[in-house]
């Protein structure tokens, strides 16, 4: 599906080939990935140089962008093997990096002139006259902080319509502004600000405040039990993307490069649908698409900054810190077979009599059971298959390579998604 012109980009995370590939399969229009080093995902498996040739030749085959994060805020130790990567870049076509170190930015400029720049949302730019700085240095695109409403936005594409504007849309939010947290390398010396973040924000706290003992004052603890005061509930701005649309902004950005090709597929399809549905001139919110939301792992959502001033409990847990989702991917299809035969790859535990859900780039889910499964390694049929296992199924449905294999998960139970996050892009 080519984006059209003047149609907003839909911007998908990719931590590697697979969620890359997936990415694409379900609708995006471009997607953003890591080197080996200098980004934000230093615990996410990323791409090697080689790979990252690979992925860039791939998605330019789709006639679709990728870019690459260099967003990290960089040591001298950094600065001096940077170079020669961003050379690559430029040498394999990368489409931009995104930076947020004014360092950086200039590194780029020199070393590789003809790489376009997307300012990271690491950079805070929170006004017009900021992004009119960023464009007059060179910046192609800047990527807003998130703490923005839909009419700071709009102003601001309407005082600098020259240089593109992205925001996100959806994915893990942070307790800092635009991610500049210092807790974790604090409590941990893991610089989340380096790539290395060990989500501090996601523990529990209590709340001690020191008083003056001249002053009659006493110790402040909170009394019921555990406490979130840092944690951030997810973005979720499906039910008004129609809006974020109309604030002229060229790219809106899904957060999630170490989430599951579960977690990847489920959102850009949702956001595809709500997104070709607003070009169409028809368009009207569906709840199918937040119902679907759910399915995935997440924390509780919230319309983060997006419309105006909000509460303590918008935005943040008050109890507790589960994650909750009501499907559970099963599958992936690798390759057709033959007629009504398909190869899979199995993710978690499945039953043959366990109903199960199709999930395809386009049109709703669809139920179907299959009579056994076969072995590929040990080339006997089964009644129940297990993670990392190839089998081959019977199905009258029409299936594709990277269409997912999801079930339903029983009432009441909730288990985490096959990947983890981290907070701060």
């Amino acid at each position: 599906m080519q984006q059209q012109k003047g149609k907003v980009e839909l911007l998908a995370p990719a931590g590697n080939m697979e969620k890359l590939k997936t990415a694409f399969h379900f609708g995006a229009d471009a997607c953003f990935v890591g080197g080996s080093a200098f980004n934000l995902r230093g615990m996410s498996s990323n791409f090697k140089n080689s790979e990252l040739r690979e992925a860039i030749d791939y998605v330019h085959s789709l006639g679709k962008k990728i870019y690459v994060t260099l967003n990290i805020f960089a040591h001298n130790s950094e600065i001096e093997y940077m170079p020669r990567f961003v050379k690559l870049l430029e040498e394999y076509g990368a489409d931009a990096v995104i930076v947020a170190d004014l360092g950086v930015f200039q590194l780029v400029r020199e070393n590789a002139p003809n790489l376009p720049i997307h300012v990271s949302t690491q950079a805070n730019n929170t006004n017009w006259m900021s992004v009119k700085t960023w464009r007059d240095m060179g910046a192609k695109r800047v990527i807003l902080a998130r703490e923005m409403s839909l009419k700071e936005i709009k102003e601001i594409k309407e005082k600098v319509p020259d240089v593109e504007i992205e925001v996100f849309i959806h994915g893990a939010m942070c307790m800092a502004v635009s991610g500049r947290c210092l807790l974790s390398n604090y409590f941990t010396s893991r610089d989340a600000n380096r790539g290395i973040c060990a989500q501090d924000c996601r523990w529990n706290y209590k709340v001690i405040a020191e008083g003056h003992e001249e002053k009659g004052a006493h110790d402040i603890v909170e009394e019921q039990g555990e406490t979130f005061i840092f944690n951030a509930k997810d973005l979720c701005t499906i039910d008004f993307i129609d809006k974020v649309i109309e604030t002229g902004v060229d790219s809106l950005k899904i957060e999630g490069r170490m989430k599951s090709i579960y977690y990847n597929s489920t959102v850009v399809k949702q956001y595809r649908k709500a997104i070709d549905s607003y070009y169409s001139g028809n368009y009207e919110y569906d709840p199918e698409w937040y119902k679907e939301l759910q399915t995935i792992s997440h924390r509780l959502y919230s319309k983060g900054f997006y419309l105006g001033k909000t509460t303590e409990e918008d935005q943040n847990y008050n109890t507790g810190n589960s994650y909750s989702q009501t499907y559970q991917l099963v599958a992936n299809v690798k390759e057709k077979l033959e007629d009504g035969k398909y190869l899979l790859q199995i993710r978690n535990r499945v039953f043959a009599d366990d109903t199960l859900e199709l999930i395809r780039p386009e049109g709703d889910p669809v139920k179907f059971k299959v009579k056994n499964f076969f072995n590929t390694k040990t080339e006997e049929y089964v009644e129940v298959v297990h993670p990392n296992t190839i089998a081959v199924i019977e199905s009258e449905l029409e299936m594709g390579p990277m269409d997912l294999i999801r079930i339903k998960l029983p009432e009441g139970k909730s288990e985490s998604d096959m990947d983890t996050e981290t907070n701060t892009l």
